[in-house]
């Protein structure tokens, strides 16, 4: 009836989209409990995707797939990537009123760098087998660089918070480019990572 089926091995990263859909939503009808809530619950959902793509390849890997599924798996997790953690972050500013020239330039190398951050990954991901490590800042880095700012969003006045906004994603878009050695999360991290997203979601939720 349909030319893919939704499998165990992807069920993580639909839920991911999933999340930064209603992360959009808050981000384009600023519907929450406050003022100042609306960008924030939309960090939160944008955090909620970053942990879905963090466990999505552990569960895949758990699961007996086909070689055909596990091409599929990793063109479907790229695109994910790029809708959660590459064209959301922009959404969520343009929610902020950020509308210049300046902004839709710097918005636009933001995407080019994501978008090729990710290409780079997936051709070499096939070419170079496991790695400890990656060249470039990953994509998903994003769900937790933007919830930590957004921290500061309704403390600090407006204009400045917006300026800071533009200014880390002009130099995140350098860093997904940038011939850097990013150590691959394992281990400890998995558990560290999660820890931080809960500390970041109690405080976007209680500081104002």
């Amino acid at each position: 009836m349909f030319i893919v089926n939704i499998k165990k091995s992807t069920i993580l990263t639909y839920l991911g989209v999933i999340f930064a859909t209603v992360s959009m939503y808050f981000a384009f009808t600023k519907i929450a409990f406050s003022e100042i809530g609306y960008l924030r619950f939309s960090l939160i959902f944008l955090m909620l995707a970053g942990i879905c793509d963090m466990f999505d390849g552990k569960v895949a890997r758990a699961c007996k797939r086909t070689e055909e599924e596990k091409e599929f798996g990793v063109q479907l997790d790229s695109l994910a990537d790029t809708v959660n953690f590459v064209v959301l972050p922009i959404i969520i500013m343009l929610s902020l009123g950020l509308t210049t020239i300046l902004d839709l330039v710097i918005y636009a190398f933001f995407i080019i760098c994501g978008i090729s951050r990710l290409g780079y990954f997936n051709v070499h991901a096939n070419l170079d087998g496991p790695v400890s490590s990656y060249k470039g800042l990953p994509v998903t880095s994003t769900a937790i660089i933007y919830p930590v700012l957004g921290i500061l969003h309704g403390i600090i006045p407006e204009d400045i918070f917006c300026i800071m906004y533009i200014f880390v994603t002009l130099l995140v878009g350098f860093l997904f480019i940038a011939d850097i050695k990013i150590p691959k999360l394992k281990g400890i991290a998995y558990i560290i990572i999660p820890i931080l997203a809960i500390i970041l979601t109690v405080l976007l939720l209680i500081i104002r």
